[in-house]
Order: C-alpha cells, then structure tokens, then sequence
C-alpha cells in the first residue's frame, strides 16, 4: 500500500505542468532551412539598376519599406539573424543587379554572440569592398548600428566602439555614414518610446528611422 502511495505521488508530480504562457510562439522550425527560403524568395525579385536596396538584419527585415516609402524601387533585403558572415555570403546575388544605392545595416547580432568589435569590422570592410568591386556605380550608406535597451543594453559599449569604427571608415573612404543611433539613444540606451524588446523597433521607431534616412533616397 505504502508502494502503491509513492508510486502515485511520483505520476502526479510528473504530470504536473507549467501553465503555458499564451504570448510565447511554441512552433519550431530549422533556421538555416527558413533563411534559405527567404533567399530564394528575394533572389525571385533581381534586383535591377534603378532599384535602392536596404540591406541588413532583423531590424531591417521587419522595416515596411513598400508601405512607407511607397516606392516598388526600394527593395528590402533584410533578413532576421543575419550577421556580416552571412550578409557575404548572400551579397553577389543583389550586387550583380548593380542597384543605385546600398543601404548597409548590419553588427549588432555580431557583437551579440561577443564576437570582437575588430572581426566585425573587417567582415563589414569586406562588405563594402565587394559592392566597389562587382558594382562600382553603386552608391553606399552605411547606417549605424542602433542602441539596445532593456536586458540587452549591456551591447552598447561595443556597439559605440564598431560605430566609431564604422564612422572612421566612412570618412575615409568617402562613404555616406548616417548616424541613427543617436537620434534613438534616451540615458545611454535605446529609447522605450521606439522599440517592444529593447532591440526591435515598434512603429514608431520605423518612422524616426524613416525620416533619418528620407534625405539620402534621391
């Protein structure tokens, strides 16, 4: 009996779960098989010489460039995770389209995997170097990476030290640099007022960010 009490006991707490939290998405997928996916989707659309290209990452990708440009010649090539290795490796497929202009954003998920500030940069040196190369016309903006708030907010000391980098590099090779992240930043860390998770922006941060880079498309 004292067996047969035990035994139910160790079921009922072994069944026992944690009440699931409704806002968490608990479907699973293979990352590098969705990255491919959106590859081939964007490889669909060549991209041509009268096109201007926001390339980069997460913050990148979820920018609604067609509703808030209104503008089929903006193409949006961000896609979510992306460091400078895999933007290196996707890049000869929208530079042989020898676009107009190459909006460049990209870092942060470098540095947030604690890669050195230094291996970043020189990928990004990479970056610019093979768009010269391959399309030579093509005019280059390369934009800040934005400040990280919340539980990420510990990133932007090397954040600051890759922009500086990234702000150096620009004046010395006659790049246009746009400075977003001040423009973003409330006590040193990425304003609540622009962003859900201390990373992505909300719509209000696609507005400033809009705004910032208006005078740049024509």
């Amino acid at each position: 009996m004292k067996k047969l009490f035990i035994l139910s006991l160790l079921v009922c707490c072994c069944s026992k779960q944690e009440p699931k939290d409704k806002n968490l998405v608990t479907i699973t997928y293979n990352k590098k098989d969705l990255d491919n996916a959106k590859i081939q989707i964007q490889n669909s659309f060549p991209i041509k010489e009268s096109d201007i290209v926001l390339l980069g990452d997460s913050k990148t990708e979820g920018f609604p460039t067609q509703e808030i440009f209104n503008d089929l010649n903006i193409k949006n090539r961000g896609i979510a995770g992306n460091k400078t290795t895999d933007v290196l490796s996707r890049l000869r497929n929208i530079v042989i389209g020898r676009p107009k202009k190459i909006f460049l954003e990209i870092g942060l998920n470098d540095l947030s995997e604690n890669n050195k500030v230094e291996t970043v940069f020189f990928n990004f040196s990479k970056i610019c170097d093979q768009i010269e190369k391959v399309s030579p016309n093509t005019i280059i903006i390369v934009q800040s990476v934005l400040p990280t708030g919340f539980d990420k907010k510990h990133l932007n000391s090397s954040i600051n030290t890759y922009n500086s980098m990234l702000r150096n590099y620009c004046l010395k090779n006659n790049i246009s640099y746009i400075d977003l992240n001040s423009h973003f930043l409330k006590n040193g860390e990425l304003d609540s007022r622009y962003t859900f998770d201390g990373v992505h922006l909300n719509a209000k941060g696609y507005f400033l960010w809009k705004n910032l880079i208006n005078p740049y498309l024509n």
